[in-house]
Parts: C-alpha cells; sequence; structure tokens
C-alpha cells in the first residue's frame, strides 16, 4: 500500500490515470472558477479570475505544454520507445497534488492574506503572519509531493531514471514553467 501511494505510476494504467487526471483537471477547473482564480504558469496562478471556459483552456494548455516538453525531452533521452500517450496520461494523473495545494484559497482568511500579498501590502499581511506560516509550510509539502509525483510519472512514462533522469526532468519543468508562462497569457 506505502509503495503504491509513493510512486502509483508502477501501478496504473494509462487509462485509469488519464480519467482520474481529467477529473481532477475539470475539479480544479470549476475551483478555479468559483473562487476567482487564474493560472499564470505552470504552478502560479493569480486573483485575476474569469469564465469557466477559460479555467479549464489555461488549465489544459498547461497541462499539454508540459506533456509535450516532457515527451520531447524523454524521447531524445531514452534508449526505449516513448509513447506520448503514457506520458500525457502520467503527466495529467502527477498534476493532482499540485491541484490539491490549491484548495488551501477555499479558505476565507488564507485567501485575503494572500490577496494582501498579491497587492504588495505587506504591513497588513505581516498581521496574519502564523497563517501565513502554517500555509506555507502546508503548500511546501504538498509542492516536494508535487515535483515528486511528476518525477515519477517522468521516469515510468519514458524509462529515463536516476541521475540522468532527475536531470532531464529538471530541464522539462524549467522548460515547461517559462513556456506556460509566456503562453498562457494568450488565452482568455
Amino acid at each position: 500500500m506505502k509503495e503504491k501511494i509513493i510512486n502509483p505510476f508502477k501501478y496504473l494504467s494509462m487509462r485509469n490515470a488519464l480519467c482520474w487526471g481529467i477529473v481532477a483537471l475539470i475539479l480544479a477547473s470549476v475551483f478555479y472558477w468559483l473562487n476567482g482564480l487564474r493560472p499564470t504558469s505552470l504552478t502560479q496562478l493569480d486573483f485575476g479570475g474569469s469564465r469557466l471556459w477559460i479555467a479549464t483552456a489555461r488549465l489544459t494548455a498547461a497541462w499539454a505544454i508540459y506533456a509535450v516538453i516532457m515527451y520531447v525531452v524523454g524521447a531524445f533521452a531514452s534508449n526505449s520507445k516513448v509513447r506520448f500517450g503514457d506520458v500525457a496520461a502520467f503527466s495529467m494523473f502527477a498534476r493532482i497534488p499540485f491541484y490539491v495545494s490549491v484548495l488551501v484559497f477555499a479558505i476565507p482568511s488564507v485567501k485575503s492574506v494572500f490577496a494582501l500579498a498579491m497587492d504588495g501590502n505587506i504591513n497588513a499581511m505581516m498581521q496574519h503572519m502564523n497563517v501565513l506560516m502554517a500555509v506555507s509550510v502546508v503548500e511546501l509539502l504538498l509542492l516536494v509531493w508535487s515535483l515528486f509525483w511528476e518525477y515519477k510519472a517522468f521516469a515510468e512514462a519514458t524509462n529515463v531514471k536516476n541521475g540522468k533522469g532527475v536531470g532531464c526532468f529538471i530541464a522539462v519543468f524549467i522548460l515547461a514553467y517559462v513556456a506556460t508562462g509566456y503562453l498562457l497569457r494568450y488565452i482568455g
């Protein structure tokens, strides 16, 4: 059981990973829309919310860009055949911990503290330092979980592991982060 939580990609079929990933993406889109959030890159968001279809399009585009970059790098780095379907499904499923981390914005006090931070109101934000620190610790743990799953998804889908896999994954993540930050500006 512990191994299935740490690395579910050894046990998940492509179909199950894709189905769960699509459900998570749809739920995340609705959550973003209801809470006025807007994805601005692979791991960033702001409070410039918009229509449901725009939230869905932005989340889908961020995942698609990530999956394509992951596939291209994996195809070049792997000694075995890499299937885009596996990369796409596993990368979509691996985004679930990130979507879980966004749920913190459902808490009104947390949302208001982060709104202060985004507005640049440092003095007002410092009055809520306990909330900010507690949320930061939880978010850091969720970020580590998300990155770990995303690396495991990359390693299982492309068969690029160990040092080479970590290096390739870091390159994939940086490229996807920059590309999504640039390209998501043109959606909505």
